[in-house]
């Protein structure tokens, strides 16, 4: 009995010991280390019952729970494991990508600026064209207006050529050229053309009365007047002193055959031309 005491004394004093030095060295560290030894209830340690059929029958329901819960977490695991590769797969998909989406952004960004730029300027030209179109528009609408019919008057040809007669050649022009505008008949318009030729020569315009008789050579060759014209001219370039160009253009109208009263006319004033330079001065 004496020595059971001394051991159970000798036993308190080690495990007092042992607790006092693991207190020491929780105190010494920052995290407490593992344990590998759990104590021992001392009041438990020499007793043991056996479980009776209701603590049995708990313990088996919580470990088939445990066993249930446990089959759960590692499907669990497995799945997110599997998820995880799929995370991993579709993150090195990504890397590929971004690339390629930073590419078509910047063509696309491009392509819309241009569409904007090019907007911009399709409104400009659609206004330009508005105005272009109201412009026309209003020519159109100018140009189509009903506008009085010009009559050719006889009355005011008749009186044309009588102030022509009567020595009134700036009258005579004056109404000649406002019947040359009013559409007159074909078989008048080289006479008149030829009174406008005439009235300009009397009044000492001598390059329009040229263009006159000239344009009765290049339009109205085949009238009555062709042959008088050339005789005019002739009269015109020799009174300026071009008496080489009154030659050459009353020859060409004789190589033409003109009747013979004209004929005569023109071989005269050549001779003229020729015989008497005293005329071309004048």
């Amino acid at each position: 009995m004496i020595i059971y005491r001394k051991t159970m004394k000798s036993a308190v004093k080690n495990n007092f010991i042992i607790l006092l030095a693991l207190l020491l060295g929780g105190c010494v560290g920052y995290l407490p280390t593992e344990r590998t030894h759990w104590p021992i209830n001392q009041e438990e340690r020499h007793s043991w019952y056996p479980p009776d059929e209701t603590v049995l029958s708990e313990r088996k329901a919580n470990q088939i729970w445990l066993d249930g819960l446990t089959e759960e977490i590692e499907i669990l695991f497995v799945n997110h494991a599997t998820l995880s590769n799929q995370e991993i797969a579709l993150f090195e998909s990504m890397n590929q990508i971004n690339p390629k989406i930073v590419s078509m952004n910047s063509y696309y960004g491009r392509k819309i600026e241009s569409e904007h730029e090019r907007k911009i300027q399709m409104q400009k030209d659609l206004k330009m064209s508005k105005v272009g179109f109201i412009t026309a528009e209003a020519k159109l609408k100018k140009i189509m207006a009903v506008k009085p019919p010009t009559i050719f008057s006889i009355a005011n040809y008749n009186l044309a050529v009588k102030s022509f007669k009567n020595g009134q050649f700036k009258k005579s022009l004056k109404l000649f050229s406002k019947l040359k505008k009013q559409n007159p008949p074909l078989f008048l318009r080289d006479n008149i053309q030829f009174a406008m030729g005439s009235a300009n020569f009397r009044l000492k315009k001598y390059l329009t009365a040229t263009k006159n008789f000239q344009k009765i050579l290049d339009d109205y060759a085949q009238g009555d007047k062709r042959f008088i014209s050339y005789f005019m001219l002739g009269i015109i370039h020799n009174h300026q002193g071009e008496k080489s160009r009154a030659i050459f253009l009353l020859e060409e109208a004789l190589g033409k055959n003109p009747p013979e009263k004209m004929r005569n006319m023109i071989h005269r004033l050549i001779k003229v031309v020729n015989d008497e330079p005293s005329y071309a001065a004048g």
